[in-house]
């Protein structure tokens, strides 16, 4: 089942945190705690074995992808491997306890850490069990509950935020974002292989009578796009190819290159198959387990239940129209840049009148808008509306690069979406209003804040669309309602010079975000000690984050791509609807066996040094 013991494996944990000791054990005793590996509560080895056999055999023991770069396992071949492609989704969607943001692993058995440091567990989970059967994620609850052992549940560990963190431990979530997919000393459900598709020509329900796709959890982006292509359809899906559908991304709400014509990907839930835990199998829709259904559309993910499958309206292929745009400060002032900027901003409005979306990143070095997508708008309206932009630039004697193209299939125009690289990211963000745009005064309080935080050092991903309630056809759910009024995801990102990246790495990172929000993040070295990135992170929240918050109407964030150190994370993450969510949660999860920092009743635990998880005092 595993190729080294329980009791080794124990030792490597103990001798690597250096925290695991009889007094430090005896130090916790007074709190109400999950169990932990070296507790004398802990199960032994037979107890492991007797959930392998309830589980078909598919309990596996975590081995960290970073082991062959340490002792006494060090194989050079296989940690160059390692590290070659430690940037890659692929390697760590296929493995079934890793993540894809190192950081959050607290450096666990890190493959740019020295080889004689041990490789130990740490953040990673003990166990995962490789799901292809409901009752194997049941049994897996029924171990975790009977041995008071963390649970999470992973998927593809699409990971940029944490489900725990402290400043001296810090763990993370799937972030498709911002779930729950590692935690030390858990036990895992793996849903990455659950893969199977359905289509509806004519899917009949009580609110909805048209075609529809139902995919179980495990199914990625990409896929779903090429099921319903396949069918003359398109879905409400993210961007990244290889994010899961069913999880943190819808159940997060999910944004999407079609928002500002079909609203956010959680408007357009049917049902969801669910199993709780306490062990139920249910449906959940608008006239069956209502509740629950609300919550699991835009609540958050890996809160309420593990959710099985997801069935979804799928709406008729649409022509879309891409266009591109990049240019630099090269050969030009400051000023002259940021006056480049400032028409770009002008004319978004204009843009996202047409119903298209707007991906745009930019620095003090570079400026790339890639791409616009426009559903169903023709090109020459396109070019109509960037025109005043594009005469800006030919004014300012800029040069710069411009493509238009027009495509058949909606799939066609998303295909330059690839997966970006991972790991690394630090990130803030915040969703701005429309109404902020539409005086000058909120325009002009716009732009001197976004030059503060790029000429403060920030990269920034500036995603422009509009999910408004008409959009997502008044659905009734739990999406963040500032998202209805949004023009804008902003998200500022703290970064390392770009003279320390690979040209290859510097497109990733400008391909990297797509939304119409402000994100602040910070791409670090792989050999960044903890202490540095814990500082930046808090440069990001309070120098980057904190400005942008003061722009937006309440403070509304997107929970799977913002600052995961909000202060105000319950109404930045839920807005007006964190106290209903929370009664959902403690009616379909009472014993509160699924975690997350920033989850739903995330405020009930907390994780001490060893990254023991506890009732919070």
């Amino acid at each position: 089942m595993w190729p080294v013991s329980l009791s080794s494996s124990i030792n490597i944990i103990l001798q690597g945190l250096g925290l695991l000791n009889h007094k430090y054990l005896t130090d916790v005793e007074g709190l109400s705690c999950r169990n932990f590996p070296g507790d004398k509560s802990w199960p032994t080895e037979e107890a492991w074995n007797g959930l392998n056999t309830s589980v078909d055999g598919r309990l596996i023991k975590s081995i960290p992808v970073g082991s062959p770069c340490h002792d006494p396992y060090y194989d050079k071949k296989a940690c160059e491997f390692v590290k070659q492609n430690w940037h890659q989704t692929e390697m760590h969607i296929s493995h079934p306890s890793s993540i894809m943001d190192a950081v959050f692993l607290n450096k666990s058995c890190d493959p740019f850490t020295s080889r004689k440091i041990p490789c130990y567990i740490g953040s990673y989970v003990q166990y995962a069990v490789n799901v292809s059967e409901p009752i194997h994620v049941v049994k897996t609850i029924e171990f975790a509950r009977k041995h008071n052992i963390r649970f999470v549940v992973k998927n593809t560990g699409h990971e940029l935020c944490p489900s725990s963190y402290s400043k001296y431990f810090l763990l993370t979530t799937l972030c498709s974002y911002m779930g729950r997919s590692t935690g030390a000393g858990a036990i895992s459900v793996w849903m990455h292989h659950l893969k199977e598709k359905e289509w509806f020509d004519e899917y009949s329900s009580p609110g909805y009578n048209g075609p529809a796709l139902r995919v179980q959890a495990g199914v990625q982006g990409a896929e779903v796009n090429a099921e319903a292509t396949k069918h003359g359809h398109l879905i409400v899906a993210g961007e990244c190819p290889s994010v899961g559908f069913a999880g943190g991304y819808i159940q997060g709400g999910g944004h999407s290159t079609l928002s500002s014509v079909l609203g956010m990907a959680a408007d357009h839930t049917l049902a969801f198959e669910v199993i709780t835990t306490t062990g139920e199998f249910v449906t959940a829709s608008p006239t069956e387990n209502e509740d629950l259904y609300w919550a699991l559309s835009g609540g958050g993910g890996g809160t309420y239940g593990v959710v099985w499958s997801v069935t979804v309206k799928a709406h008729p292929d649409m022509r879309v129209t891409k266009a591109r745009l990049f240019f630099s400060s090269e050969g030009i002032s400051r000023d002259t840049y940021w006056e480049a900027i400032t028409a770009y901003q002008r004319i978004i409005p204009s843009v996202l009148d047409t119903g298209s979306f707007l991906d745009s990143t930019y620095d003090t070095n570079k400026f790339r808008m890639d791409p616009l997508i426009g559903p169903n708008v023709s090109a020459s309206t396109v070019l109509s509306v960037l025109t005043p932009w594009m005469s800006t630039l030919d004014s300012l004697e800029i040069d710069y690069n411009f493509t238009l193209t027009e495509h058949t299939k909606y799939v066609e125009a998303i295909s330059t979406y690839d997966n970006f690289d991972i790991m690394g990211y630090q990130l803030g963000g915040r969703l701005l209003p429309r109404t902020l745009f539409q005086t000058e005064e909120g325009f002009s309080e716009f732009m001197r804040t976004v030059r503060d935080i790029v000429e403060g050092g920030a990269y920034v991903w500036d995603i422009g669309l509009r999910p408004s309630w008409k959009a997502g056809g008044y659905a009734n759910n739990a999406v963040h309602p500032e998202w209805r009024e949004a023009e804008r995801m902003y998200n500022p990102v703290l970064y390392v010079s770009f003279s320390e990246i690979s040209s290859e790495l510097f497109i990733h990172l400008y391909l990297a975000f797509f939304l119409s929000f402000v994100v602040v993040s910070r791409f670090f070295n792989d050999e960044d000690s903890l202490e540095h990135i814990w500082d930046d992170q808090n440069r990001i929240s309070v120098l980057f984050d904190e400005p942008l918050r003061k722009l937006s109407i309440g403070g509304g964030a997107y929970a799977n791509e913002a600052d995961p150190f909000a202060p105000d994370w319950k109404s930045a993450f839920y807005g007006e609807h964190y106290e209903r969510l929370l009664s959902v949660k403690d009616k379909w999860d009472p014993e509160q066996i699924l975690y997350g920092t920033i989850a739903v009743g995330g405020d009930r635990w907390e994780t001490i040094e060893d990254g023991r998880l506890c009732r919070a005092v």
